[in-house]
């Protein structure tokens, strides 16, 4: 599953970087996984109702762009008698995904997929249940992409996209590093990068709304909500090691971006040594939303 957050630009496509770094990249992906997985919970059991109770058991769930496999265990937890199939472009997160399956107990219900999406999906067999979290924007052609996953839903099947609502805050408006509105600085930056990255994607087309997209692609949205998750002082530390990698991954990614004295102020606060660092300060908090559209094949 991955996580990733629009205001906290992350990599598309291959990603470039030397052990030590792609080990960074993993872990904090893994981190802000376990943090959040509450959007994978909420999404399974409102599949499960939206199946409805008469509705045969889940066998076969695709997990796209799974990341480090978070949501994928999550998955093979919430249907007990399903096989659950990770597919993601990087093999060697695929080899975390198996690595984690088989510490979680779920190695022979887990398998994994390699596919540079929007191809690579041939020979999956059709399944009962997909979800699509944070993944779909990085594909060029998004309706392409979910026309492919319309071929391999069966006919009673679901699919869940999941996709940012608002970006990922972690920090106050009245901070006091650097010039007041940080924060927003930071959220307009993150647009910017945002709307430069699709551009740039293989064979890119205009994003529609989510359910635009999928009626497009021939399903038919039967759910759409937004879901929230917040964390607030006093921030258990897996919360804080979150908010630490996605400052620190922001500061990369919008070097261009943004000024001297912005750059400045985010070195403070990932100073662990820092006094105002967000791995000792009491406002720092974590707040991330998703809006989630679940729908059928249409016919």
């Amino acid at each position: 599953m991955a996580t990733h957050e629009s205001s906290s630009p992350h990599h598309h496509g291959p990603v470039h970087l030397d052990d030590a770094h792609w080990e960074e990249f993993l872990t904090q992906t893994e981190l802000e996984g376990e943090l959040l997985v509450g959007f994978v919970t909420g999404t399974g059991e409102r599949v499960m109702q939206l199946r409805g109770p008469d509705a045969p058991p889940v066998r076969r769930v695709l997990d796209v762009g799974s990341g480090p496999g978070v949501g994928t265990c999550e998955l093979a937890q919430l249907f007990p008698e399903a096989h659950v199939i990770a597919l993601d472009g990087s093999p060697a997160t695929l080899a975390r995904v198996r690595q984690r399956a088989a510490e979680k107990g779920f190695g022979e219900r887990i398998s994994i997929h390699h596919a540079e999406l929007p191809g690579g999906l041939d020979g999956l067999d059709p399944v009962d249940v997909i979800w699509v979290s944070m993944a779909l924007h990085h594909v060029g052609d998004e309706v392409a992409l979910l026309r492919s996953l319309h071929d391999l839903l069966e006919p009673a099947g679901l699919i869940a996209i999941a996709e940012v609502a608002e970006p990922m805050r972690v920090l106050p408006d009245d901070l006091d590093v650097g010039r007041p509105g940080l924060a927003d600085r930071l959220l307009a930056a993150g647009k910017t990068w945002f709307a430069t990255m699709r551009e740039g994607l293989e064979g890119a087309v205009p994003s529609a709304d989510v359910p635009t997209m999928l009626a497009s692609a021939g399903f038919d949205v039967v759910d759409s909500r937004t879901a929230h998750e917040r964390f607030d002082a006093p921030l258990p530390d897996l919360a804080r090691r979150v908010v630490l990698g996605h400052l620190r991954r922001t500061r990369s990614n919008l070097e261009n971006l943004l000024d001297d004295e912005d750059r400045a102020a985010i070195d403070v606060l990932t100073d662990e040594e820092d006094p105002r660092s967000v791995t000792r300060r009491p406002d720092a908090f974590v707040a991330a939303s998703r809006l989630i559209v679940t729908a059928r094949r249409r016919g």
